[in-house]
């Protein structure tokens, strides 16, 4: 036969240990002295509504033991109160919101920020791109290389802060200048000067093999939690953010991902198949209309750590405008795989507005017509809904296709009209545009822009580390970042003309090259340049392939005004040139090497 238990045997077999009532007494005050604490929060409180709604029984069989009792009731008490935490949680986090089709009511997002005044004198190109890779971060990377070529294979590298400056300038170089193989810089058939002329090719060799940026001795293990993929270069991106964070930013950005091309092997590459690097190292960017990039970080799989609980995608975008001013109407755009309403809300929050295209199924609740009763309304219908509590506006507008927008300042007024190709007219016709479109089309491209100009003179050098490509585009970004904001000191002092990106480019790379360094010095005879000698000339000729030196076709001989060594015999000195080979050849009473070097 089961026992029945009620409220107060519960209580007792709960909150007092093996059923014993300690100090208490049984009697009508017991229930009074245990709950105590409880009458003085809560006048009205009643105990028996903790347990359960009405009068909780439990059936236990009697040939169970107490302790039964007791673990039976304990769990059924902790798994009610755990429903009602989760359920409490669940509705704090399924926010709701009133979508109404209404005029929408237009905040203030006047912008409060302004440049401050640029410096009188411009300063020159080299003084620019120190802002972001300065002297203290090239000798930290000469300190770091040194170690890292003593740790590794015992060798004394010795490059000091200069070398490093006239290693990234050849970099530069090879951007403005690319070749499938870069010993080709040093190569007799194709030297350039530019290049073989500051540094020798082992010497590029050993700096392009033992560069570092970081400890290896600090490096956790790949199972520690605070494991980072981006430790190699961990020190460079750091440095570099914390340079753009000083810039003054412009009122509207763009936050995108970029992809830096690498096809090795690393545990971070991903795939993106619309890019047009498909492979590489994706970087989420926050850019401003001019294409200068505020922010950035690498993205390194689904394991990376950001603070939020808006997803990947929110909380990577809170991460970027996180360096922005408050109160300033800053204004971002991002597309759909990046918005939601909670994000738009939150950025609100800080004054910060936005305008994004937005996935359908991410409107919470709001209802819109569908593509075919838009599609029966032909190009340029749309459909509209708002929430007045948080000032939000989501826009369905049919183009080609229908399209979702969001914002949080602008919504379908002031109307405007569009050019668009009409197939079935076969000319271009005016198509019905809502502001909240314009917007986006205007603004978002700011990291598309700063995609185009890095693609203009990527740096392109194969090397065995994947960290190199990382490299790489730090460097890029430092020199355009540096090139737009003197374009921005230039316009604020009204000074139209500017020095183009290939210019600047090269300007900063020869100065990283000579300035307060010397070449290197040659080996052998000296030069022809010293006026006191006449040796051998500056660069030696390379021999022409054997397809042209026995064609037997169009090698004249002619006379040239200071002598050159012989490309046949060992110890001659001539004035005579072969006009299609372009090497010296000596034709006299007692040598015709001319005949000879041309007879196979």
């Amino acid at each position: 036969m089961a026992k029945r238990f009620g409220v107060d045997d519960v209580i007792k077999y709960i909150f007092l240990p093996d059923g014993i009532e300690s100090d208490l007494e049984d009697g009508d005050d017991d229930e009074e002295k245990m709950y105590v604490d409880d009458d003085l929060v809560d006048p009205d409180y009643n105990p028996a509504q903790d347990i359960n709604a009405g009068q909780l029984e439990i059936e236990v069989e009697e040939s169970g033991s107490i302790d039964e009792k007791e673990d039976q009731v304990l769990l059924s008490c902790i798994s009610s109160e755990t429903d009602a935490e989760e359920d409490q949680t669940n509705t704090q986090q399924k926010k709701k919101y009133r979508w109404r089709k209404k005029p929408y009511t237009f905040p203030d997002v006047s912008f409060k920020g302004e440049f401050s005044t640029p410096p009188d004198e411009i300063p020159t190109p080299l003084q620019y791109f120190k802002l972001f890779l300065n002297d203290d971060c090239m000798a930290y990377i000469a300190e770091q290389t040194n170690c890292y070529a003593l740790a590794k294979d015992g060798k004394v590298v010795g490059t000091s802060a200069k070398e490093i400056e006239q290693f990234f300038g050849i970099l530069l170089f090879t951007g403005m200048f690319p070749c499938r193989a870069y010993t080709t810089y040093w190569s007799n058939f194709s030297r350039f000067p530019l290049i073989a002329d500051i540094m020798s090719r082992n010497r590029f060799q050993d700096h392009l093999r033992y560069i570092h940026f970081n400890n290896n001795a600090e490096m956790k293990a790949r199972d520690h939690p605070d494991y980072d993929p981006l430790f190699k270069v961990s020190p460079l991106l750091k440095r570099l953010r914390d340079a753009m964070s000083q810039l003054e930013p412009e009122e509207r950005h763009s936050v995108d991902e970029q992809m830096i091309p690498f096809k090795g092997r690393s545990g971070i590459k991903q795939y993106i198949k619309n890019k047009p690097h498909h492979w590489g190292f994706k970087v989420f960017a926050r850019a401003g209309m001019s294409g200068m990039i505020y922010d950035f970080m690498v993205y390194t799989g689904k394991a990376m750590k950001l603070p939020g609980n808006l997803g990947v995608a929110g909380n990577v975008v809170m991460r970027l405008v996180n360096n922005l001013p408050e109160d300033k109407n800053f204004k971002v755009y991002f597309d759909n795989w990046f918005s939601s309403v909670d994000l738009v809300c939150l950025l609100k929050q800080q004054n910060i507005w936005s305008v994004g295209t937005i996935r359908s199924n991410r409107l919470k609740g709001c209802t819109l017509k569908t593509d075919k009763e838009l599609k029966q309304h032909g190009r340029g219908s749309l459909d509209y809904k708002c929430d007045d509590t948080e000032g939000v506006s989501i826009v369905k507008w049919c183009d080609n296709k229908a399209v979702h927008l969001i914002s949080t300042y602008c919504s379908i007024d002031p109307a405007d009209k569009c050019k668009r190709w009409s197939v079935a007219e076969k000319k271009r016709i005016d198509v019905e545009r809502p502001y909240v479109v314009k917007e986006y089309n205007q603004h978002m491209g700011g990291v598309g822009l700063c995609d185009m100009m890095l693609e203009l003179y990527r740096t392109d050098i194969r090397s065995k580390k994947w960290y190199m490509r990382i490299v790489y585009y730090c460097l890029d970004v430092a020199v355009l970042n540096a090139w737009l904001l003197y374009r921005r000191h230039l316009a604020q002092n009204n000074q139209p003309s500017y020095l183009p990106l290939k210019d600047f480019r090269s300007s900063i790379a020869s100065a990283l090259t000579l300035a307060g360094k010397q070449k290197i010095k040659k080996r052998g005879r000296p030069s022809l340049n010293d006026e006191s000698t006449c040796s051998s000339k500056k660069t030696k000729k390379a021999l022409p392939v054997t397809d042209v030196r026995y064609d037997g076709l169009h090698h004249w001989p002619h006379h040239i005004a200071k002598r050159m060594r012989c490309r046949y015999c060992p110890s001659g000195y001539t004035r005579v040139q072969c006009s299609k080979c372009l090497v010296g050849l000596c034709l006299n009473e007692r040598n015709n090497c001319f005949m000879a070097f041309h007879t196979k």
